[in-house]
């Protein structure tokens, strides 16, 4: 993928982050008191509301994606070379994948009842 489709996902990724958690901390630090808003069953009837599972996944992929794109651009900078490129290029992918992943396994088990309180 050319560098400048890399930045427009970066900024793309920047503009969604920014409305997703906007979002996410008016629905559970403005509109529910913050104390309802860590208590363990009202978090576990945010997760099994498709709505806000929507969203949290939507926040997951978005900052995921961000975040780690923008570590790339700081490797692409501090080393030169086409081996460290390619080796930048694909890790970054890799702990793309498995770190929504992981987030996406949390979301589902805490959707499905399989932690319960």
């Amino acid at each position: 993928m050319r560098e400048s489709r890399i930045m427009l996902v970066q900024y793309v990724t920047a503009a969604a982050a920014i409305v997703l958690v906007t979002i996410h901390l008016l629905m559970q630090g403005v509109l529910v008191p913050y104390s309802l808003a860590i208590d363990f069953p009202h978090v576990l009837s945010v997760y099994r509301t498709w709505v806000d599972a929507a969203l949290l996944e939507s926040l997951l992929v978005v900052v995921v994606v961000h975040g780690f794109n923008g570590l790339r651009t700081i490797l692409h900078e501090w080393r030169q070379g086409v081996a460290w490129s390619r080796w930048v290029d694909r890790g970054t992918i890799a702990v793309i994948v498995v770190v929504v992943a992981y987030g996406t396994r949390t979301l589902i088990l805490a959707a499905t009842g399989t932690v319960v309180l």
